[in-house]
């Protein structure tokens, strides 16, 4: 019986050492209730100990909220809402710098590096959370491709470096066949940022043919079973 323990937790902790390596992202999500951070006001959390962050990360998630709201009505979605401070990432965790956000079933993290401390970005990342809130974990991975995804997210997300470019409007729907994170990820930086600015502009057409406030409505259609191409295109 004592082998087995020894056996059960080495293997635990090799699991756990694997994962905060190989995974940061889930792993950060799976374990930031234990993670020792501070609680703020509003629910999210901080490794920052400085009052003043603090306050503004309050005022930025108020503030990105509101962009959701304005654009498409008050957002459902309460992910957990983490911003770190150190560049690299919190705790054991190596996270993107600017932002990301994190799925584990239904669970739902939203983490926001020191690159990443704006309305821009913040909205942005707590939209995805929208997406997944409205369709459905299901939904979201098994039906919903990556380049709406992303352009979905984008409506929300002002910055001037994703506007595409006149000479870069041929071509929409190419982005059509990047379903899935690989293919939507792949490339070099402007390639990448070609494909934000791409599927910003083919999803906003979308957008505007159903209206704004149907787009809440469209995702539920996910959820109870409609296909992409029904509920979407």
């Amino acid at each position: 019986m004592r082998r087995l323990m020894v056996v059960a937790i080495a293997s635990s902790l090799a699991f756990g050492f694997t994962s905060v390596h190989a995974l940061p992202g889930p792993t950060a999500c799976m374990f930031v209730g234990v993670a020792g951070l501070h609680v703020l006001p509003d629910g999210s959390l901080t490794d920052s100990p400085s009052p003043d962050e603090q306050e503004r990360y309050v005022r930025l998630t108020l503030e990105s909220r509101e962009r959701i709201a304005n654009t498409f009505g008050e957002p459902k979605a309460k992910p957990v809402l983490v911003y770190f401070s150190r560049p690299d990432g919190f705790g054991p965790f190596k996270l993107n710098a600017f932002g990301s956000t994190q799925f584990i079933g239904p669970h739902t993290c939203v983490m926001i590096g020191p690159a990443g401390q704006s309305i821009d970005v913040v909205a942005h990342e707590l939209m995805h959370a929208e997406i997944h809130e409205r369709a459905g974990f299901w939904s979201r991975f098994m039906k919903i491709p990556t380049w709406f995804d992303e352009g979905l997210a984008m409506q929300v997300d002002f910055r001037p470096k994703y506007l595409l470019a006149a000479e870069d409007a041929h071509g929409l729907d190419e982005v059509r066949h990047l379903t899935s994170f690989s293919s939507f990820f792949s490339g070099g930086e402007q390639v990448i940022i070609s494909h934000y600015a791409k599927a910003r502009v083919l999803v906003a057409n979308w957008v505007e043919r159903v209206g704004r406030a149907a787009v809440y409505q469209q995702l539920h259609q996910l959820r109870y079973g409609q296909s992409f191409a029904e509920a979407i295109e």
